[in-house]
């Protein structure tokens, strides 16, 4: 991992990603620190990234989800109970998967690399299980691209902070253990 020379390219996700690769670069900083003047430095540095990059998440997000047909807006955003009952055409599924895949900013903080790409394994082994509607076979697949090119970008060997000994464990990151058990 090294975003300092790579070239930008310039996805619509690309501020998501410089964000978790300065996170990542930042929490290999803080492993490395030797002086609390460091580790200090490093936490508010990652306080301040973190901050970041989950803004750009929120945009992006936002942005991906308003093209949503109402149907889907109400059954997925404003989770209020619809179901999409109508069946979707590959672009509807496509701009599903899409919406869906932007890398999880927030996952950087319990999740490994490892553990990412398992839980990618995972969801697009449940997207083509075949019991499995074109919606949320969709749904799993952007889950699934959306782990993927978070481990590409901040690399394969992405290990997180050691949590508080009393903070709870995600569910993703549950089931990331109970996977790898």
């Amino acid at each position: 991992m090294n975003c300092k020379h790579r070239e930008p390219v310039l996805l619509p996700e690309y501020y998501v990603l410089l964000c978790a690769c300065r996170y990542a670069e930042t929490v290999k900083r803080l492993a490395r620190a030797m002086t609390e003047g460091e580790r200090e430095k490093a936490k508010q540095h990652l306080s301040i990234i973190r901050e970041g990059g989950l803004i750009e998440h929120d945009r992006e997000r936002e942005r991906r989800e308003r093209p949503f047909p109402n149907d889907f807006r109400k059954a997925l955003i404003e989770k209020d109970g619809s179901i999409i009952s109508r069946s979707i055409s590959r672009e509807d599924a496509e701009m599903l998967r899409y919406a869906f895949a932007l890398p999880p900013f927030a996952a950087l903080e319990n999740l490994s690399a490892s553990e990412m790409l398992g839980l990618a394994d995972m969801f697009e082994g449940w997207a083509q299980s075949g019991r499995t509607d074109p919606v949320n076979m969709a749904r799993l697949l952007g889950w699934a691209d959306r782990f993927r090119s978070l481990v590409a970008e901040v690399g394969a060997d992405y290990v997180p902070l050691e949590p508080p000994a009393d903070a709870p464990k995600s569910l993703l990151k549950f089931i990331a253990s109970k996977m790898f058990e």
